[in-house]
């Protein structure tokens, strides 16, 4: 491998996972991800361009190699079958998303594993690694950081891009770092670069750790985007504990062979530090991917065998490991901070059939999967299409929100399907879940031929008989590599693997770029050793110097291409970013100058096209707007509010409402939650009541189903059908409004005016509506005698379902001395309006007189969140001692 691709891959596995930035752009991992791929991009190319020079190409072997390629031909099939069989509508989207995933694909899962099975040699039995440098250059140079707070430069100027990017305290430690660092991994050996992982896992952990005990150190604010769970430099905490899955079987493994006591005590460390920042990840599928990896590594018995030595040093590190995970303590950061039992815990609402509530993650998950299910049942074979999941994902959301009331409470925006089965199956359908068994099978069946016959002790001759047991015949290793095998070193990568496998079948990290960069390189590790002992590579020879050019130059070629799509890519992010916090403080004209630089940069981005929209509706340029809505539906056509927003301007701006129809159709079929989209198209319907009558019908029934107390639906639905000839239908409507909302005196109204010119007899809820008056009245009066307790109690039955009947009736129970019947009435009104002051200090009351201290104590404190200034009720809690 030649210098520049040694340098490189130094660069991907020790800047991209700590290089973060908090106020460049919007994710503060994303320079992470561009950096990263144009790091691969030029060792692939480093590596490959010396080859060409003696007119070969020459290709690591593997025994994935052609489940890979089947992979690849089912993933472009996928796509292209989606391409071709949607309307051109969704076109330019299905091709935006279908680059993204293609680029990943190639870039973050192919050329880590072909690279690592490529320039990684065969892992020696006894690593030539200093552990007490790498240790004293790890800690010295994350110690360095300390001084940034106080040596980093003052701000520059806001809008000018290198001011967030340079700062000379910053370039020089990594510099130091670059520079020390890559002379330490200069061998370029598996062990020097999980070395450099290994460094970084123990920096990213410790900064992690100190998140969780809100110890900021780097910059002016603690950064805790998700409460307690720590993101240390990843960005978000799922990332970071899948990170430390993978590594943590190689610090055991290092640590099991260590020979002395300063190598034990390193990477111990190093192992416990990375639990520690795994337990703050507070990511419970990672918890369980890590038992996982730890379990598989200790399958094989010469694993297990290296525990019969240094007892006492196993004994300390078991004993701190557990106890580290029995009593890991709270977040010390604010919001959301769960202990690791408390994590556990939460997973008892799920069991629990007297919860009042359900555990949302849970439930958001299972909607999620459904939807995934059901993109990949609609085409079984091929699936929905490869990359294609966040583009459909809220189009098949939407049906399941309008019928199930019980998942409107967790709706999302899915980005993956927190399961990797159901990722492949939605977006691949049967061929891709095959193919990707059949990738899994050959590589685990393949390292275990390899690591069975080096396991400790004599094999019997049943075994020694059998060919999968037979040792492989060793083929005369290629010039320089190592020859020598220790099984450990294979096992601990492909435990990384499964404790990675084992997390995304609840996590989403195999799809973002450090996690997934990683996973796919320990796995190229593991199919390193056919490719350096017994000589595996596939030589293409070119016949002619020309050929052997143009391949070269394709190849360059190809690798600019990427590499510069990541360039604009990352100036686009910096741009929209700078645009977004100006548009957010209503600097509109220098907001629209960002982001329409950020637009030319990559037109293909749909929060950055969304925002250009909004900054040209806010300016009055509603042509413009409605063109950036267009573009932002063309880079991702699954977003209701670019629907809602487009139609809107069309509707109200530019005077083209029949036009503006389909978008508020598209925005109600992505989410059928939105009260502002349903509005404004039944406006439109019932201006043409005669044309679109059977659509207004079903469009306010199927509101007034989802928004059972939004009036102004069932009161639409009654005009509505007054106007089509139905009085009788429009009766009853408008009858079922006052019987839950007897104060709405304009339906009140409608309903006199109908009834006196349908001729139809006069409805009773009008007469019972003169009893609600009195009772008013009576409380307006401050009449709370037995009379006015009877006359509620008889308007309950003909309201039952008013909050408003039903708030006069718990209180006035409550004045009577019936607790028990005040709390029957009050507690769901308290349910459905917690922040009403009145009802939380009314039902703190009743909790009271029943003795019911505790549930009294928080009634009374959310009628105080409710209404700070209620110093009558501070003082009654102060006597009687519930401060």
């Amino acid at each position: 491998m030649g210098p520049l691709a040694r340098f490189l891959l130094v660069v991907g596995h020790f800047v991209c996972p700590l290089l973060f930035f908090t106020d460049l752009t919007r994710n503060p991992y994303f320079t992470q991800i561009a950096l990263l791929n144009v790091c691969l991009l030029g060792a692939a190319l480093f590596t490959l361009l010396p080859h060409l020079k003696e007119n070969t190409l020459r290709l690591p072997s593997t025994p994935v190699d052609i489940p890979w390629a089947a992979w690849l031909a089912v993933c472009l099939f996928s796509w292209a079958w989606a391409y071709g069989r949607h309307i051109p509508f969704f076109r330019p989207s299905i091709a935006a998303e279908g680059t993204r995933a293609f680029v990943f694909t190639f870039v973050n899962a192919l050329l880590p594993f072909y690279l690592a099975a490529a320039v990684v040699r065969e892992a020696p039995s006894s690593p030539d690694i200093p552990a007490g440098r790498w240790a004293a250059a790890t800690l010295g140079w994350g110690l360095l950081w300390l001084a940034f707070s106080v040596l980093r430069s003052p701000g520059g100027m806001p809008l000018l891009i290198a001011s967030h990017v340079w700062d000379p305290f910053g370039a020089l430690a990594w510099a130091a770092g670059l520079a020390i660092f890559g002379r330490l991994a200069w061998g370029a050996t598996a062990h020097h670069f999980w070395h450099l992982a290994l460094a970084v896992g123990f920096l990213g952990s410790a900064y992690g750790v100190c998140q969780y005990f809100n110890a900021e150190f780097l910059w002016p604010k603690a950064l805790n985007p998700y409460g307690g769970r720590s993101v240390s430099t990843f960005g978000n905490p799922n990332f970071m504990s899948s990170y430390m899955v993978m590594l943590l079987p190689l610090a055991l493994a290092y640590y099991l062979r260590a020979k002395s006591s300063l190598e034990r005590i390193v990477y111990s460390a190093a192992f416990l530090t990375m639990e520690a920042c795994l337990l703050a990840s507070l990511t419970r599928s990672s918890w369980i991917g890590a038992a996982a990896a730890i379990a598989f590594l200790f399958l094989f018995r010469q694993v297990r065998g290296s525990l019969r030595l240094n007892r006492e040093w196993h004994g300390l590190l078991i004993a701190a490991s557990v106890a580290m995970l029995l009593f890991w303590p709270q977040s010390s950061v604010g919001g959301y901070a769960p202990s690791v039992y408390g994590r556990i815990q939460e997973l008892g609402a799920v069991l629990d059939a007297k919860s009042a509530s359900h555990y949302s993650p849970l439930y958001q998950r299972f909607l999620i999967w459904s939807c995934a299910w059901l993109m990949g049942g609609e085409n079984p074979l091929w699936g929905k299409g490869w990359g294609l999941f966040e583009l459909f994902y809220p189009f098949y959301q939407g049906p399941i929100l309008s019928g199930f009331e019980f998942f409107r409470g967790v709706r999302t925006h899915a980005n993956n399907a927190h399961n990797e089965v159901l990722e492949v199956w939605a977006q691949t359908g049967i061929l891709g879940v095959g193919v990707l068994l059949w990738m899994w099978r050959a590589f685990f069946a393949s390292f275990l031929r390899w690591i069975v016959p080096w396991q400790e002790g004599p094999l019997g001759p049943a075994e020694l008989a059998h060919p999968r047991f037979t040792r492989p015949r060793e083929a005369k290793p290629e010039p320089g590599a190592v020859s020598a095998f220790d099984p450990v070193w294979i096992a601990a990568a492909a435990a990384g693997v499964v404790g990675m496998l084992v997390d995304n079948l609840l996590n989403v990290s195999l799809h973002f770029a450090v996690p997934a960069f990683l996973f796919w390189w320990q796995a190229g590790c593991v199919m390193a050793r056919p490719v350096h002992l017994e000589g595996r590579w596939r030589v293409l020879r070119f016949p002619r110097r020309w050929a052997a050019r143009l391949a070269g130059l394709a190849a360059v070629v190809g690798c600019l291409w990427i590499g510069w799509w990541w360039v604009r890519l990352w100036n686009r992010e910096v741009r929209y970013f700078l645009g977004f916090k100006l548009l957010r403080t209503g600097h509109l004209a220098p907001a629209l100058d960002f982001l329409h630089s950020a637009y030319r940069w990559h037109s293909r981005e749909v929060n950055t096209n969304y925002e250009m929209g909004n900054a040209y509706a806010r300016s009055g340029l509603f042509d413009k707007a409605s063109w950036a809505y267009q573009e932002a539906l063309r880079a991702n056509a699954g977003y209701d509010e670019i629907y809602f927003n487009l139609g809107t301007v069309i509707h109200q701006k530019l005077g083209r409402p029949e036009e503006a129809l389909k978008y508020y159709r598209a925005a109600l079929a992505i989410n059928p939650l939105s009260a502002e989209a349903a509005t404004n198209l039944a406006v439109l319907y019932l201006q043409n009541a005669s044309k679109y009558a059977a659509d207004a019908e079903v469009l306010l029934r199927r509101a007034s189903r989802i928004f059972p107390n939004h009036v102004l639906f069932r009161s639409n639905l009654g005009y509505l059908y007054s106007v089509t000839g139905r009085p009788g239908q429009a009766i009853e409507a408008w009858s079922g409004i006052l019987r839950d909302h007897p104060d709405e005196r304009a339906v009140e109204q409608n309903l006199r005016d109908l009834a006196s010119r349908s001729g139809l007899p006069v409805p009773p809820i009008l007469a019972q509506l003169g009893a609600f008056r009195e009772l008013e009245g009576r409380i307006a009066r401050r009449d709370y005698s037995e009379a006015t307790l009877a006359s509620a109690r008889k308007l309950s039955a003909a309201f039952p379902e008013s909050v408003k009947v039903g708030f006069y009736r718990g209180n006035l129970e409550l004045m009577h001395g019936h607790p028990e019947k005040s709390l029957e009435l009050l507690e769901p009104i308290a349910r459905l309006d917690s922040a009403n002051p009145v009802v939380q200090r009314n039902l703190g009351e009743a909790y009271l007189q029943l003795g019911r201290t505790e549930q009294a104590k928080r009634a009374f404190r959310a009628a105080l969140t409710a209404d700070p200034s209620d110093d009558s009720l501070r003082q009654r809690m102060a006597q009687l001692g519930l401060e």
